[in-house]
């Protein structure tokens, strides 16, 4: 309107002004406008007809098409002789600005099939056939070899939760990749698997673009059937494990892979019995500095003089302290199956 100086109308198919320049007549019913949709041509009306039209000012008006069928009607206001060179441009202006509206919309609508289908997939509540025809439908390839990085906030601030939003919007953008939604706060994205471990390179780029706001976790790769669900399993329980040993950053299933393993096998009475070690160091351990020590300990290879390197303290420290936590927990810190147990227990058991 602006640039021809004409008021201009857009109508449905039923003649009902959806949009003017002229504030009172939205919501009311256009004759001419219904007219041009009913006969599928062009109306013009001059002032004399104007007079017998319900709610209509002279002007023209033009039927309105996506993918050759009839969705609405434009109209200028003004006089026909006047207006009626301005019609065909502003039509095909119109008819563009449709189309690519549809087009926007259409591409929103798979993304959020794609999601809502990595969704189920990952959470493996799809049974065979279904998960078949459903990625057959979207074009999925279920043989290609692909790896699930689990991204989230880290932490529940504002600013990281904003962070995840903004992963997710950048990371649509790439090419060969599947996003979706297993639990609320997280994130699962499935790259195609290269030869190294971790997701492709430009999730990689947008994850460190995100400057430790974000945690993640990459699982191990696999094609076939079970793709989604074992990829999903194998990254979420590598970033739950990293969280719970005290971890930060972004780690991959390889990093990690026998708590990741075995947290997926620890419900039950059989993992709240292993867990009892390490729960009862945790209960006992008000200052932390005891699980502090032993997680050093673990880091370097059980060494003691190592692990005292890092916390910064003397060697007999770290013995005297490893000495209380075989006390607390009834295990012996120089015994392998005893320190496993140890390493296990944040993992185990229904607390864990």
């Amino acid at each position: 309107m602006g640039v021809i100086g004409h008021n201009v109308n857009v109508m449905d198919a039923a003649g009902v002004i959806l949009a003017s320049g002229q504030d009172d007549r939205i919501g009311t019913v256009h004759e001419g406008a219904l007219l041009a949709a009913q006969q599928d041509r062009v109306v013009e009306i001059a002032h004399s007809d104007a007079l017998a039209l319900r709610g209509v000012q002279p002007g023209i008006n033009l039927p309105l098409r996506c993918h050759g069928r009839l969705v609405g009607v434009v109209g200028i206001t003004g006089d026909p002789g006047q207006v009626r060179v301005l019609g065909d441009l502003i039509r095909v202006t119109a008819e563009l600005m449709v189309d690519q509206a549809q087009v926007a919309e259409s591409r929103q609508w798979r993304y959020r099939e794609r999601e809502e289908f990595v969704g189920h997939a990952a959470a493996g509540r799809l049974a065979p056939r279904e998960l078949a025809e459903w990625a057959a439908g979207l074009g999925i390839d279920l043989e290609v070899p692909r790896r699930a990085t689990v991204v989230a906030p880290a932490s529940r601030t504002q600013e990281h939760t904003e962070a995840l939003r903004g992963f997710q919007r950048d990371v649509l953008q790439v090419r060969g990749v599947l996003v979706g939604r297993v639990e609320p706060q997280e994130l699962v994205v499935f790259s195609p698997a290269g030869r190294s471990p971790g997701p492709n390179e430009d999730v990689s780029a947008l994850l460190h673009a995100s400057e430790g706001r974000l945690r993640h976790a990459t699982g191990r790769a696999f094609a076939g059937p079970s793709t989604f669900e074992h990829a999903y399993l194998t990254a979420s329980d590598t970033l739950a494990v990293t969280g719970l040993v005290g971890t930060v950053g972004g780690y991959d299933f390889d990093d990690v892979p026998l708590l990741a393993l075995v947290r997926g096998m620890g419900e039950g009475w059989r993992g709240d019995l292993l867990a009892e070690p390490w729960q009862r160091l945790v209960a006992a351990d008000r200052s932390g500095e005891l699980v502090a020590t032993f997680s050093a300990y673990i880091q370097h290879h059980a060494s003691a003089t190592a692990a005292a390197g890092a916390l910064h303290v003397h060697r007999n420290t770290v013995r005297y302290r490893l000495a209380r936590i075989g006390e607390i927990t009834g295990l012996r810190m120089d015994h392998l199956p005893d320190v496993l147990i140890l390493y296990l227990g944040p993992v185990l058991g229904s607390e864990g």
